[in-house]
């Protein structure tokens, strides 16, 4: 049985017109990237070799163990951007989606909360939750360099917490670089528990190393299923020839879509478990591949929900968006025939749920497709660990080889780095007179306001 299938009718110039794609141009991108293809598995990035190398997947296990045997009840994680989305992905697609309302959903799993933003209202939120179980609260703090303001003032503020109670220290685990950064010093210093991020993996693409995987692993997930699933999926995009090679195959899409003016891409899951994966693409394509001026802006959409609040514009908007459906659902739930009485209504009764959900997508794709609007489908046949990975690794690839196709540095963010040393000049970090100079200019400028 395939496990995804690839459906690019409606993005093809003989299905929507002058607002689609010849198919002998998809090919002929694709080709450009096929001995492409070749010289980058010579020479893969690092990322690239995560699947079989299986990086740390010892000393995770023994660590997991270690902490099942302090009866953990919440899983405080700190991290942002490419330190949470990740895990985020994956528990809401594996966990149940109320997991933390009941220890029912949880089977003896601990609550998990992920610290993925600093608004004051959030933390003193957890703080009060976990400030009654501090002997029952595990601490796994991300930063891939070790220096993340946000990350690090989190720890500070829930070590004070947190950290008076007996065995503190056995209750943290930092993932971070292993040679450098502010959290390497404090491990260093204190002791903590200590897991790596691989050299040369970026934030956003380090969902299959020890920051995706080992909170994963604490939550019950399997985490070899999610491994495989990637390794498969790198075999299939190595070996395949690329008019058969999925990967190359969305790239190429995705570009020539861009290139024709249709500068947003709508991730359009039709599959709640999906919406983290939604997220957490944003990111990989815009911090990946907006640069130069370059590159397509990623919007998050959600079906059946936003049939009703962005439909419309893709419909009859502006012509600058490529929808990209992601489409799953396997349970089923038989509507009664309630309302018997009404007849308008009666053609639900007797119906299954997933039945009418398809029919919302199928619908939703039509009315795109006859706007001439182009879309396209990839259909998983189920949402576990394995289609997971793989969908993971897949859509790596695909911004590698946009990457390439851009002629930009898909591994690097030189403007988010920016904003970074603005926020540290603010907050007084000594070394950075300079720009808080830049900074303080700026404020004081800032005199255009109306007050209501």
């Amino acid at each position: 049985m395939n496990i995804f299938t690839l459906d690019m009718t409606n993005v093809l110039s003989k299905t929507i017109g002058k607002e689609g794609l010849h198919k002998k141009d998809i090919v002929s991108t694709s080709s450009k990237l096929k001995t492409y293809n070749k010289t980058l598995w010579d020479a893969p990035y690092p990322f690239m070799e995560l699947p079989s190398l299986m990086f740390q997947f010892k000393e995770m296990g023994q660590l997991a163990d270690t902490i099942k045997k302090k009866h953990i009840k919440n899983l405080v994680l700190l991290g942002i951007g490419g330190s949470s989305l990740g895990t985020e992905t994956i528990f809401h697609a594996l966990l149940h989606p109320f997991h933390n309302l009941h220890e029912d959903m949880r089977n003896g799993k601990p609550r998990y909360f992920i610290l993925d933003n600093i608004d004051p209202h959030k933390m003193n939120r957890v703080i009060e939750i976990t400030e009654k179980e501090k002997d029952n609260t595990l601490l796994v703090v991300i930063s891939k360099s070790g220096e993340t303001p946000e990350t690090i003032s989190q720890f500070m503020i829930l070590k004070e917490t947190l950290g008076k109670e007996k065995n503190f220290r056995d209750r943290v685990v930092i993932i971070t670089d292993k040679n450098k950064g502010i959290l390497k010093e404090i491990v260093d210093k204190e002791g903590y528990a200590v897991l790596n991020v691989p050299e040369g993996v970026g934030g956003r693409f380090s969902v299959l190393t020890p920051v995706g995987l080992f909170p994963s692993l604490v939550m019950g997930i399997d985490i070899d299923e999610i491994v495989n699933g990637a390794k498969d999926m790198a075999a299939h995009i190595r070996e395949k020839p690329y008019k058969e090679n999925m990967a190359i195959t969305l790239a190429s899409i995705l570009y020539l879509m861009e290139r024709k003016g249709k500068h947003i891409h709508v991730i359009m899951p039709y599959c709640e478990r999906l919406s983290g994966f939604a997220d957490w693409f944003r990111q990989l394509e815009a911090e990946s591949l907006g640069k130069n001026h370059l590159g397509a802006t990623p919007l998050k959409s959600m079906g059946v929900t936003d049939q009703h609040s962005q439909l419309q514009l893709y419909v009859e908007g502006p012509k600058d968006k490529c929808i990209m459906f992601l489409y799953s659902a396997q349970e089923k739930r038989l509507i009664p025939r309630s309302f018997s009485y009404i007849e308008s209504i009666d053609y639900l009764g007797g119906k299954d749920l997933k039945d009418l959900f398809y029919a919302e997508f199928i619908g939703t794709r039509l009315s795109l497709t006859e706007a001439k609007r182009p879309n396209f489908t990839l259909q998983l046949e189920n949402i576990n660990g394995y289609n997971l990975g793989a969908l993971f690794f897949l859509y790596e690839m695909v911004i590698t080889y946009l990457g390439y196709l851009y002629n930009v540095n898909a591994f690097d963010q030189p403007g988010v780095e920016l904003g970074k040393i603005y926020t540290k000049a603010l907050m007084g970090k000594k070394d950075l007179v300079k720009e808080r100079k830049t900074t303080n200019r700026a404020l004081s400028n800032s005199k255009t306001l109306i007050s209501f």
